[in-house]
């Protein structure tokens, strides 16, 4: 991650002697189980872009954190379909609001970061940002506020997509054509 061209823009912002520290969030809506009531949980997880991407995945490492579990709940007080789908909608944005607005004020550039001891001992003042949210298609669409069916980084339609060849990744493709499916992680400044 520090090799690309956004870390290098953002570092030239902060004042000297700040760190940048890429925040990345994922969440996926996820079933617990089908014998007891049909029970989910929606997870939301925090890495940082500091460290590599090796220790990143790799659950031993406890490189990421949970930091929040959104709410599965579907509230029913007579509402429409399409009613209940915007008020989830709604409910999913103001809890992510929520969540993320401590990053708002420490990752600003002209404000004061936040002080932290790195891995040898120095004390570093540091400037978390948004980077990446990692996300599955549906919770794209809906991160995105876009429509399912459409493309949540260059808005076509599915059907309009081209096929992608099995060497070709939505990292590889310069061109703007397909977007393979799966999930996907894709950069604030994308959205």
């Amino acid at each position: 991650m520090w090799t690309g061209g956004l870390w290098n823009a953002v570092q030239e912002v902060l004042p000297v002697g700040g760190t940048l520290a890429p925040v990345i969030i994922a969440s996926d809506k996820t079933r617990l189980t089908q014998f007891s009531g049909n029970k989910s949980a929606y997870p939301v997880y925090l890495t940082i872009g500091n460290l590599p991407k090796s220790l990143r995945r790799k659950p031993s490492a406890r490189a990421c954190v949970l930091i929040a579990y959104l709410s599965v709940d579907k509230p029913s007080d007579g509402l429409s379909k399409t009613a209940l789908r915007v008020r989830n909608y709604e409910l999913f944005h103001r809890s992510m609001a929520t969540i993320l607005e401590p990053l708002k004020a420490a990752g600003k550039p002209n404000g004061p970061g936040v002080e932290m001891v790195g891995g040898n001992g120095a004390v570093r003042r540091v400037y978390p940002i948004l980077s990446t949210y990692v996300a599955d298609y549906p919770e794209q669409c809906l991160i995105t506020c876009t429509k399912s069916g459409t493309c949540p980084r260059c808005r076509q339609k599915a059907d309009e997509l081209q096929e992608s060849s099995p060497s070709e990744t939505s990292e590889t493709r310069m061109d703007g054509g397909s977007h393979p499916g799966g999930a996907q992680s894709f950069s604030s400044r994308e959205a």
